[in-house]
């Protein structure tokens, strides 16, 4: 494979080759690329939302709550009181000056991921987004952004020679030879020089050819124990149910321990299951308010913050982007003067 260069290695690795005019012709497509993907993915919301958060589409969407979300979303309710409890020392502590312990302490996972949002992850991933994604066995390859900076009328004229030059030279014998030793320098092993000149020569033969390239549980619980507790003490009162409410009534009962944790545990479980399953009442409710859509608007603008380099973040997606496009045209380069 490809080695994994960081977009500065991989411009300077480029240097010789693309000259200055090409490498601000790459910035300026990268730039009016991912302003056009994002419009694209604010397009695609509307018909996004009706198709996967529509009765229908969340019915399909839930099924996936039939298997180990029966047991992941009682657990993740279960977590809920610990969680809280080391939510809250994170925060005192790093009030108290000790951060380090802190974020140790914030480090604690949330809980399990249950199928259904690992569903909607790899839709908003695959569908909405149009990104390549692996999910367990599952992996998409689409990319609408680079596809987008790619469209670029100059970068694809220049794109478009390079591929014409490098078919017209597939005809040479030594040329897959010779093009493979000088990609060694992209690869870790000669197997990944030799796939990457394959794919290169079948990038340009496709070209040549088509042209295109939960808290409260716990009280809850608790309450409906005495309640289970009391109706069984009624029912076998030695004076009859009658007159057991009314001395009941002046005595009132306590619940053991053990039917407090089973009345709390199955109450836990209960609200677990139920809850699995609302959003195929909360989901269609939530995209007729125009809840779901607001989200995605919100959601793909920051995107678009990202991408252009407007945050803070440490990962910045248009500079991975550039170097994506860098490493192409030097590739194209590369196999051209082979």
């Amino acid at each position: 494979m490809k080695t994994s260069d960081t977009p500065k290695q991989a411009e300077q690795r480029s240097r010789s080759q693309i000259s200055n005019e090409q490498r601000q012709l790459i910035l300026k497509a990268v730039t009016a690329g991912t302003e056009d993907y994002i419009q694209a993915r604010k397009a695609k919301v509307p018909a996004f939302v009706a198709e996967h958060f529509s009765f229908k589409g969340a019915l399909k969407l839930h099924r996936k709550a039939l298997g180990k979300d029966l047991y992941r979303a009682p657990l993740n309710i279960f977590w809920l009181v610990p969680l809280t409890v080391v939510k809250v020392c994170s925060l005192i502590l790093n009030k108290a000056g000790a951060g380090k312990i802190a974020r140790r302490l914030e480090t604690l996972p949330s809980g399990f991921q249950t199928d259904v949002q690992q569903e909607i992850n790899w839709l908003i991933y695959t569908e909405l987004l149009e990104l390549p994604y692996q999910q367990d066995s599952r992996t998409s390859t689409k990319d609408a952004l680079l596809t987008a900076i790619l469209q670029d009328s100059e970068l694809a004229s220049i794109i478009d020679e390079y591929l014409t030059k490098i078919h017209n030279k597939t005809t040479a014998s030594d040329f897959r030879r010779t093009l493979e030793k000088n990609l060694q320098e992209y690869g870790n092993s000669r197997t990944a020089a030799a796939e990457l000149a394959g794919n290169i020569i079948t990038l340009s033969s496709s070209y040549a050819a088509f042209h295109k390239a939960m808290p409260g549980a716990i009280t809850s619980g608790s309450a409906t124990a005495v309640v289970i507790a009391e109706k069984i003490a009624i029912a076998k009162f030695w004076l009859g149910p009658t007159l057991g409410a009314w001395y009941y009534g002046l005595f009132p009962i306590a619940a053991s321990t053990g039917l407090v944790i089973a009345a709390t545990g199955a109450l836990m479980a209960g609200l677990a299951l139920i809850t699995t399953f609302t959003g195929i009442i909360t989901d269609p409710l939530q995209a007729k308010l125009g809840l779901h859509q607001k989200r995605l608007y919100k959601f793909i603008n920051a995107l678009g913050d990202e991408m252009s380099g407007d945050t803070q973040a440490q990962y910045k997606i248009k500079e991975q982007y550039i170097a994506r496009v860098f490493d192409i045209l030097d590739l194209l380069i590369t196999a051209v003067r082979s």
